[in-house]
């Protein structure tokens, strides 16, 4: 079992990484829309944390209030973890 800080830190570090611009300070809270982070971008987040963490987040929950925010998302994921 991996853990929620684990998992939102690894999340986080790839987010910035790979999609914001520099000096863009990331907050769990902030609505991804906010931060310029489309749904294509969201997918792929998804599909980062299962490979990364073998979490699989089922379709049915790929939903507006589960991929609002870093912090919805790694809810979303833990809720999903085996």
């Amino acid at each position: 079992m991996v853990s929620r800080d684990t998992i939102e830190a690894q999340v986080s570090d790839y987010l910035t990484k790979r999609f914001l611009a520099k000096g863009v300070k990331l907050e769990a809270s902030m609505a991804f829309a906010e931060l310029g982070i489309d749904s294509m971008t969201v997918v792929e987040l998804v599909m980062y944390i299962e490979e990364e963490f073998g979490i699989e987040i089922p379709a049915d929950q790929l939903t507006g209030d589960n991929l609002k925010s870093l912090d919805s998302l790694v809810n979303c994921a833990i809720s999903n973890q085996a």
